[in-house]
């Protein structure tokens, strides 16, 4: 794993998505886990550092602190989590931490993900809202890679495996997709 580095591929996909045949695919290629989740993603972003956003991400199971770069390309990019941990939200807290440093005013973006865990690839569906707006994502995270290169490799077998091609992702963050309205190349 590279430490503090998240290395991954995001598709935009359309409402003709057929996610019941990604999901069979998948589990045609033995995860060692698979879990759906309702995740709640609030997003502030810096008052003096637009090229990092933090995000407090909340589900059933963890409770983090991130900060990760924002830029042109989100294949390889900073990623930092603290994990909260405890049982109870925090969201107030953060709002608050928030607010003293000078970071924006909150952004929540709500995501119903499937996930499928294997040793070397996280691959996970979505659905993600913001204020009426939706997208649709399958992203493909490289974990317990031990270079850029490998990671690389990991992603592009899996890509491939489920037919995608790489050169037909994404290359913008999901924030700036929903929240700013960037293009979606």
């Amino acid at each position: 794993m590279i430490p503090f580095l998240e290395i991954e591929h995001k598709f935009l996909v359309s409402d003709a998505f057929d996610l019941k045949a990604f999901s069979s695919a998948c589990r045609a290629l033995s995860p060692t886990l698979e879990k759906a989740l309702v995740v709640m993603d609030t997003y502030y972003v810096p008052a003096d550092r637009a090229d990092h956003i933090f995000r407090h991400r909340r589900d059933e199971e963890i409770q983090q602190l991130t900060i990760k770069s924002r830029g042109k390309d989100i294949e390889v990019r900073t990623e930092i989590n603290l994990d909260l941990g405890g049982e109870s939200d925090q969201s107030s807290a953060v709002a608050a931490w928030m607010k003293a440093i000078g970071a924006s005013s909150a952004f929540p973006i709500e995501k119903h993900i499937q996930v499928f865990e294997f040793p070397m690839c996280e691959v996970v569906h979505y659905v993600a809202h913001y204020e009426g707006k939706q997208i649709a994502c399958v992203e493909f995270e490289a974990v317990g890679s031990s270079s850029l290169d490998e990671a690389i490799r990991t992603l592009t077998s899996f890509e491939q495996k489920l037919g995608f091609d790489a050169h037909h992702r994404s290359k913008v963050n999901l924030f700036d997709l929903l929240v700013t309205d960037r293009s979606l190349a």
